[in-house]
């Protein structure tokens, strides 16, 4: 639907708005001559918030995936909140949203812009810690300085026992603290592969734990749960060689990556296509993003997205110079280059295209062109 100022009728309460959407918008414009109340997402996702007991998954990496463990799993365990997640969920009708019947609401808990600051948590899922969004929190302070400010909302916070910037974050914590190590966990048969999924799932066991949950039918759903939405993602095949969607977009995060899909693929080469998100972050994140590319055997680079990025940003990191740190790169900018891009593979090889901007919907508009 576009964007017009006759969808502001007499009768809205409310218009809730993403940020990107700005004060010129012709809605909002409209909306605030009516008198109507405007709100950010991220605001109103606070003020539901506060009509639950709530559990804020927050973290750099891992958020969506420990929360769509949890969220899928409980279903599995008879325990049914309310959910708002960052990706798509087959078990709910592949939404992010499912209405639960209990006064519990999960959330996806995003730190950009401070933006979890409206939420009233009661229990803090910490996935990770490390610096990151680096337009929004320019020194690694002003980034755990966020998340300390969530955290002391809580009662309780469950964390990985091995994670010393969680612990950082804590430092001054005065609730509930719940350490979770693979030691006290069960061992699982997850469908999900990777380290960092096993360590998800353990995340969401232990809230189980906290809640009481039954920990048998919990387990059982958490090694149900098929993956999320852009989390190694299967597109499908082209000429015989298997094709993954995911929305990596930091160091950290491509490597567990690609360690995960060679855990399930263990054969033949494994190639990735990677979307750089922001200027900004891959020049100040660039010798950890050669590493972690340098983890496949075979690399294309898309064009870097913009995404808040100043003049500055682009002067400083042009794709050039990206390319020029990468040169075994293959440049990728079009659907040509892919075919040429796919003329190093053969029958049984598997190839990633990632990263958080126009990336994946490229790969599904290549793999499946309409006519």
């Amino acid at each position: 639907m576009q964007q017009r100022t006759d969808n502001i009728t007499e009768d809205l309460d409310l218009l809730v708005y993403s940020e990107a959407v700005p004060e010129t918008n012709p809605e909002r414009k409209a909306a605030k001559k009516r008198g109507i109340r405007q709100a950010s997402y991220f605001e109103y996702l606070g003020e539901v918030s506060k009509q639950f007991r709530t559990i804020a998954f927050a973290g750099t990496h891992g958020k969506t995936s420990s929360l769509a463990l949890f969220a899928t799993a409980s279903q599995k365990g008879k325990f049914d909140p309310t959910v708002v997640i960052g990706t798509q969920l087959q078990e709910f009708e592949n939404s992010n949203f499912h209405r639960g019947t209990n006064d519990w609401f999960a959330v996806e808990a995003c730190e950009y812009r401070r933006n979890f600051r409206f939420l009233e948590p009661e229990i803090v899922v910490l996935t990770s810690v490390e610096h990151d969004h680096f337009d929004a929190f320019p020194t690694e302070e002003s980034y755990f300085s966020a998340f300390e400010n969530l955290v002391e909302k809580a009662d309780i916070v469950i964390f990985h026992a091995d994670d010393g910037n969680a612990r950082r974050v804590l430092e001054n914590f005065l609730g509930k603290k719940v350490p979770v190590s693979r030691e006290e966990v069960p061992k699982m048969d997850l469908k999900v592969p990777g380290e960092f999924n096993q360590k998800n799932a353990a995340l969401a066991w232990a809230v189980a734990r906290e809640l009481n949950l039954d920990l048998k039918k919990f387990q059982a759903g958490l090694e149900m749960f098929k993956g999320s939405g852009r989390r190694q993602e299967v597109l499908g095949e082209h000429e015989g060689v298997k094709i993954y969607d995911d929305y990596a977009h930091h160091p950290t995060e491509i490597r567990a990556l690609i360690d995960g899909i060679r855990e399930r693929e263990k054969h033949g080469k494994l190639g990735i296509i990677f979307e750089p998100h922001q200027h900004s972050r891959t020049a100040a994140l660039l010798p950890e993003f050669l590493s972690a590319l340098r983890t496949a055997d075979v690399i294309g680079l898309f064009p870097i997205y913009t995404a808040r990025d100043s003049a500055e940003d682009k002067k400083r990191m042009p794709n050039a110079k990206l390319r020029a740190a990468l040169p075994e790169a293959m440049p990728v900018e079009n659907w040509e280059d892919v075919d040429q891009f796919w003329k190093q593979f053969s029958s049984g090889d598997t190839v990633i295209f990632c990263g958080a901007g126009n990336i994946s919907q490229f790969a599904r508009d290549w793999l499946h062109p309409k006519k």
